[in-house]
């Protein structure tokens, strides 16, 4: 049987020390949180507009809106914008406060069209400019569904009456992560722990 001739030209690879590999392999705990971070935020826009909202019940089904409005990136001044009252969520609705020049509105959802109620909000003067943030926006209303009133759809209307953006109220207190966020986590810590336990028990070569 033949032997393979020695090449005196290859280089031998040189292998890692036992104290070397645990801070190669530091990294590869965090590959896997890091990328299911990662995965919850990319593909979200950045929102031109922001109305964050307080619900409160005053009595009985009779509930109270307040809202902020961020202006944070439109680029222009922000002077009107509508927010939408589900018809078959809302009824009675009626202005309870609204900042010093503007000129705020509502119109009834009516169920007969069927039309949703809107809180229409015009600045008399000078509008929320880019990156201000304008509050005193409150609305009264008859809350027809079970539960707690929760977000609304809203647009922001130009001078030509143009729709410039679009979106949802967002309430104002920071709410508990959504559980199949929690399950991704979770699953990417259970994961890295079984990993890193596999390899404290297996011997040293």
């Amino acid at each position: 049987m033949s032997r393979i001739p020695h090449d005196s030209r290859v280089t031998p690879v040189p292998v890692a020390s036992h104290t070397e590999r645990p801070r190669r392999q530091q990294w590869r705990f965090l590959i896997l949180p890091m990328t299911i971070g990662a995965a919850l935020f990319v593909g979200r826009p950045a929102a031109a507009t922001v109305i964050h909202f307080d619900v409160a019940n005053v009595a009985g089904t009779t509930w109270e809106y307040s809202y902020e409005v961020d202006n944070d990136s439109l680029g222009v001044a922000l002077e009107n914008f509508v927010v939408y009252f589900d018809v078959s969520l809302f009824s009675n609705l009626s202005v309870s406060s609204a900042p010093i020049d503007w000129d705020v509105v509502v119109l009834q959802p009516d169920a007969g069209l069927p039309a949703d109620g809107i809180l229409d909000a015009l600045a008399l003067v000078s509008g929320i400019a880019p990156g201000g943030t304008l509050g005193g926006f409150s609305v009264l209303f008859d809350f027809l569904g079970p539960g707690t009133p929760g977000a609304q759809a809203f647009e922001v209307i130009d001078a030509n009456f143009n729709t410039v953006d679009s979106g949802s109220t967002t309430p104002r207190v920071a709410t508990a992560p959504e559980p199949g966020t929690i399950a991704l986590v979770s699953l990417g810590w259970a994961a890295v722990t079984a990993t890193r336990r596999r390899r404290l028990q297996r011997p040293n070569a």
